[in-house]
């Protein structure tokens, strides 16, 4: 014969049995010994718990019934995120932009300015600098929009 495990035997205690599940525990229970005594140990244990609760939680306890309530979902401005991610979007793109031109300029040598300034035939100790500087620079842009123009 197979015994009632305990989980059937406090289901029982407790009335959680199905019909049928109930009778067929009921009348092993009239038959087996060993099983009786358990789950009127079982029993027993119940009764003290229930009753231990019963001086901890007073009778007159007003328990407020629980109810889901209804919560309305955040509103979302959608025009707002989406202004707010095209102007990253044209930022970043900006700057990626501004990166690759700085990035992409040949850096004059420091051996250029050193041969064109001496090089220059209007050069002149005598005269300022600014007016020196200027001249080269005339001849810079002429030579420039010559090139330009070939």
């Amino acid at each position: 014969m197979k015994h009632l495990n305990d989980k059937t035997i406090q289901s029982y205690i407790d009335g959680e049995l199905t019909e049928s599940k109930r009778q067929e525990t009921a009348s092993h229970l009239e038959k087996c010994p060993s099983c009786k005594q358990k789950a009127e140990a079982q029993r027993a244990f119940s009764d003290k718990l229930k009753e231990s609760l019963d001086t901890l939680v007073p009778e007159d306890l007003d328990v407020p019934k629980f109810e889901f309530g209804h919560t309305a979902s955040p509103k979302v401005d959608v025009t707002r995120i989406a202004l707010i991610s095209s102007l990253s979007t044209a930022a970043a793109i900006a700057l990626i932009m501004l990166a690759v031109n700085l990035l992409s300029k040949p850096k004059p040598m420091p051996s250029d300015y050193y041969f064109d300034y001496y090089t220059v035939e209007d050069y002149d100790a005598n005269k300022p600098w600014a007016e020196q500087h200027f001249a080269e620079l005339k001849n810079r842009l002429q030579s420039e929009e010559t090139n330009n123009n070939l």
